[in-house]
C-alpha cells in the first residue's frame, strides 16, 4: 500500500482520489502490510471460486475507505451484487465465512444455516445478553474545516501519466501495445481514429506517431510543426 498525509495534497499536479491516477513512487513508495500465500489449489471450483464474494468493505479495524467516488460506489455495490447473486445469507458459505464465530444481530433470511437462539435481534435490551457493539469498529473522527460538496474532479491533467507509462515500457512492450491498439482502432470509424491517435499523441508523440502511422492517419494537419531550416 502507499501512504499520503494531507500536507501532500495541494503539492500534487492531480487529485489523488482521482482513480485514473497513480501515485508517484519516488514520493509515496509502497508499504508491505502483509502475505498472502497461496499453498493449495481450489478443491471444489464451484464452492471455492464460484461461490466467493470479496468486497471493499470488508476491512479490519485501522482501516478504512477514502472518499475516492469510484471506491465509495463500490463498497455498496459488491456486497449487494453478492446478495442478489449468492442470497442474503452469502456471508454463512465456508468460503466466505471467518473462523471465529461471528456475534451480530444479523439473522435470518433465505438459506440460513447459523441458529442464534437470541429472542431479540437489537441491543440495548431487557431480555439477553446477546452480542454488544464493539468499539473498535467505529468510523475515526477526522478535523473538517471549509465546504464538503459533490463535484467534479478539478485537477484533471489526463495525459502526464500516460505519457510515463508508455516511455517506462520496454521496446518490445511498446511494440505489443501499438500493435494491438491499431489492431482494435482499425475497426472503428475514421473519425474515431483521430480522435484517440490525437490523444495519444498528446500524452507522448513518439506513441501517437505510431499508432498514427499504422492506422494510416495524417496528422500533419493536427500537431505542431518544426520550423523551416
Amino acid at each position: 500500500m502507499q501512504l499520503m498525509t494531507d500536507d501532500a495534497i495541494d503539492d500534487l499536479a492531480f487529485d489523488p482520489l482521482d482513480p485514473t491516477k497513480t501515485w508517484p513512487e519516488d514520493r509515496f513508495p509502497f508499504v508491505t502490510v502483509g502475505t498472502m500465500t497461496l499453498n493449495r489449489n481450489p478443491q471444489n471450483y464451484f464452492a471455492e471460486v464460484e461461490q466467493a464474494a470479496f468486497s471493499p468493505s470488508a476491512v479490519v479495524p485501522g482501516i478504512e475507505p477514502s472518499e475516492d467516488k469510484l471506491l465509495q460506489g463500490r463498497l455498496f455495490s459488491y456486497p449487494d451484487t453478492q446478495r442478489h447473486r449468492l442470497g442474503a445469507n452469502y456471508l454463512q458459505i465456508p468460503v466466505n465465512c471467518p473462523y471465529a464465530p461471528v456475534r451480530n444481530h444479523q439473522r435470518d433470511g433465505l438459506m440460513n444455516v447459523n441458529q442464534d437462539p437470541s429472542p431479540v435481534n437489537y441491543e440495548p435490551n431487557s431480555y439477553t445478553s446477546g452480542p454488544v457493539e464493539d468499539p473498535s469498529y467505529r468510523e475515526s473522527e477526522a478535523p473538517l474545516q471549509g465546504h464538503v460538496t459533490r463535484q467534479r474532479i478539478e485537477k484533471t491533467d489526463d495525459f502526464t501519466q500516460a505519457g510515463e507509462l508508455y516511455r517506462s515500457f520496454t521496446a518490445e512492450q511498446q511494440d505489443n501495445l501499438i500493435r494491438n491498439l491499431v489492431a482494435d482502432l482499425s475497426q472503428t470509424k475514421d473519425d474515431i481514429q483521430l480522435r484517440a491517435v490525437c490523444n495519444f499523441y498528446r500524452a507522448d508523440a513518439e506513441y501517437g506517431s505510431r499508432v498514427a502511422a499504422g492506422l494510416g492517419v495524417d496528422l500533419s494537419a493536427f500537431v505542431p510543426q518544426s520550423p523551416s531550416l
